[in-house]
């Protein structure tokens, strides 16, 4: 295997534990909970559950501005 195949497979594994542990939190689902997920399904969710909180933030922002 060469390093750069090393590195990404390191990179995927990290960036992988870090998106579970942030549908623990968005969630309020279990460890096995998510694990139970389809892969596809698991990273609809976060796309999702992401968009969504940007909207939130975006619209509590235009709400504070307008007072």
């Amino acid at each position: 295997m060469h390093c750069t195949q090393h590195n990404e497979i390191g990179k995927f594994k990290n960036t992988f534990a870090l998106d579970i542990y942030a549908c623990i939190e968005m969630s309020k689902q279990s460890y096995f909970d998510i694990m139970m997920m389809p892969y596809k399904r698991f990273l609809d969710y976060l796309k999702w559950k992401s968009d969504l909180e940007e909207e939130k933030q975006k619209k509590f922002e235009e709400q504070s501005n307008s007072m």
